[in-house]
């Protein structure tokens, strides 16, 4: 699979937007993912991605993480809750891997920014 020829930088990018976060392997994740949808979107091959897109990548990404929660600690989490007993309370949070399928089926391609891909976007025949 082709991947971004600035994928390093904007996972440094999206990195310093979450100076908290403990988990680098998800922002790449999110950042690979992003990526791949605005190329799919704008039918623009991923290597061939302007670098006028770049901050538009970013805000996605960001906006994925935040509204996903994906950075989110554990013990902050609200959201990733799996399953909650009662009885000897008994609380079960997402597993990374639940994380990352639940990822792959997210349109991180919102109505805040298809205006500003259709701008980069290129007609199918």
């Amino acid at each position: 699979m082709e991947q971004h020829k600035r994928f390093d930088d904007l996972v440094t990018m999206v990195t310093a937007l979450n100076p908290d976060n403990d988990s680098p392997t998800v922002i790449g994740y999110v950042v690979k993912k992003v990526a791949l949808d605005v190329a799919n979107y704008t039918h623009i091959p991923v290597q061939e991605l302007p670098e006028e897109l770049d901050p538009t990548i970013v805000a996605l990404c960001q906006q994925t993480i935040e509204t996903h929660g994906y950075l989110t600690p554990q013990s902050d989490q609200t959201k990733g809750v799996a399953s909650l007993s009662e009885g000897d309370t008994s609380v079960t949070f997402k597993s990374p891997a639940q994380v990352y399928a639940e990822l792959a089926v997210v349109n991180t391609i919102t109505d805040s920014y298809i205006a500003t891909l259709n701008s980069f976007r290129k007609v199918k025949w």
